[in-house]
């Protein structure tokens, strides 16, 4: 181990006397794969787990407290939460926690920004926590420092003596060099920051992680954020009772008394599994009337979704775009109005889970161009209320935006129902499915805009690209005719799914 690392060593317990200290910073490592995270906490916390040499650490947490006598020979403690990328992150912050205080962006210098540096750059600002660039592997062939330093700056993060004022340190976390001044770093943003956190104030924390452990049933990571969690202590997820502190571990696998502020712990004694990034208390809580309300709305459409939206939300439309190719993506980009859209992260590929977490943790609607989305994209949408369109033309796509811009204020107030049928029968045509129709009121037309229900639920929102009676195409059905409807996307339908038109004009 290098000189950089001898000051390092990882806790064991808490002492009573930490009751009253300020609360250790919580650091959150976030970068592009291959570019050195893991081996960053593995060299600091002395345990090489990528190279399955687990030393002290008996077993992974999600989160773990180290020591650090810095170079006034103070002993002081801070925190990293151990999560796996942007996707975890991304995770917590949609569950409404705030779980980091401070953020190590790492880059390596012989590899630069890449596409999961720009992603984890947008989770950090989203989070609007302090950044700490760690420049990584300058020991490697090809490092270029000053390259990294000018690919950051082209994405919005300008370093101190490169135009602006975050902080960086160049590292090599395989030799432990650096590693010292990056501590000292985080120690001197979160003297600045002034973190909040009373052992004495009623108790709060934030669940890291939570899985079932065929041995020891459910158990959880805690990171405590206030007051004291002690044996026997109830854990409640709003006003529901989750179960009570049987025990608590540390990182090492040690029995711990008690937790303060900053400290994270695994915990037994769950009767149900919490969810990650919820935040436990020692008492019910009523949950805030805005908090309801957002968890009410269904932000499976684009009116329910603006209805949901603050005034100053609404003077700004925020997309997560996706597109197949860069030039496709840059020409959404160019053709989109610069002065109405906020393009949170743009990027190639598939639609994901993590985009849409990251989605629902920035407040945007995700927009596709010939680009794919499964069924279990649909579903998760759905689940964590979250729109996404995908568009194969580009002046529909734009189309649709311009609309949802200028109905910002009273779309949810304009829509209204043309007609609706119920789905009887299904007929396969080539590669697609016909929905065999019943009109039940009003009419069904050729490219209206439709909702999919099954009872309450929505399950697609698609327009309907063809009606057939018979053998004859038709441009509109109306009440009682019973007809065969093809829709303009693939729609995972059942017998009995209602169709309801609508228009928003």
């Amino acid at each position: 181990m290098t000189k950089d690392t001898k000051s390092v060593k990882v806790s064991s317990r808490p002492s009573s006397a930490e009751a009253t200290a300020g609360r250790p910073p919580v650091v959150a490592v976030l970068g592009h794969v291959d570019h050195g995270k893991t081996t960053l906490l593995d060299t600091i916390r002395k345990a090489h787990v990528a190279a399955g040499e687990h030393g002290g650490i008996t077993q992974h947490i999600g989160a773990y407290q180290i020591d650090y006598k810095g170079k006034n020979k103070e002993s002081r403690k801070i925190t990293f939460i151990d999560t796996p990328g942007h996707e975890a992150f991304s995770k917590i912050r949609s569950r409404g926690a705030q779980a980091a205080d401070i953020a190590i962006l790492v880059v390596a210098a012989d590899d630069s920004v890449k596409p999961q540096t720009i992603e984890s750059i947008e989770q950090i600002k989203a989070a609007g926590i302090p950044m700490v660039v760690a420049i990584n592997k300058i020991d490697m062939p090809g490092a270029i420092i000053d390259k990294v330093k000018s690919d950051l700056a082209k994405v919005g993060v300008q370093v101190e003596g490169f135009g602006g004022d975050v902080p960086f340190v160049p590292i090599s976390a395989k030799k432990g060099t650096g590693i010292d001044a990056l501590l000292e770093l985080l120690f001197l943003v979160a003297d600045m920051k002034g973190l909040a956190g009373d052992a004495k104030e009623p108790f709060s924390a934030i669940v890291i992680e939570a899985k079932v452990d065929k041995f020891r049933g459910t158990v959880a990571t805690l990171l405590v954020k206030n007051g004291t969690l002690a044996g026997g202590t109830s854990l409640y997820e709003g006003q529901k009772l989750l179960g009570r502190v049987r025990a608590m571990m540390d990182e090492s696998g040690v029995k711990v008394p008690e937790a303060l502020p900053g400290k994270p712990v695994e915990v037994l004694g769950f009767s149900m599994l919490p969810s990650v990034g919820a935040e436990l208390t020692a008492v019910p809580r009523t949950v805030a009337t805005v908090e309801v309300k957002k968890t009410d709305v269904r932000d499976t459409n684009v009116a329910d979704f603006l209805a949901a939206m603050t005034k100053a939300d609404k003077k700004r439309l925020k997309i997560l775009l996706k597109a197949d190719t860069s030039g496709s993506l840059e020409a959404v980009k160019e053709a989109l109005p610069k002065d109405e859209t906020d393009i949170v992260r743009s990027g190639l590929g598939d639609i994901t889970e993590a985009d849409i977490l990251e989605a629902k943790a920035t407040g945007a609607v995700v927009v596709g161009f010939n680009v794919k989305a499964g069924n279990t994209i649909e579903k998760f949408a759905r689940v964590e209320k979250v729109i996404y369109r995908i568009y194969t033309i580009i002046y529909e796509l734009l189309e649709e935006m311009d609309d949802v811009i200028d109905g910002m204020e009273d779309l949810l107030a304009m829509e209204r129902e043309l007609g609706k049928g119920t789905i009887i029968a299904e007929f396969p045509f080539d590669h697609d499915r016909i929905a065999g129709t019943k009109v039940l009121s009003g009419r069904l037309a050729k490219g209206d805009n439709v909702r999919i229900m099954r009872g309450e639920e929505e399950v697609a929102r698609v327009r309907i690209k063809s009606i057939r009676q018979g053998k004859n195409d038709m441009t509109k059905v109306e009440t009682g005719v019973e007809c065969g409807v093809l829709f303009d996307r693939k729609v995972d339908f059942t017998l009995q799914d209602a169709i309801i038109a609508f228009t928003t004009g």
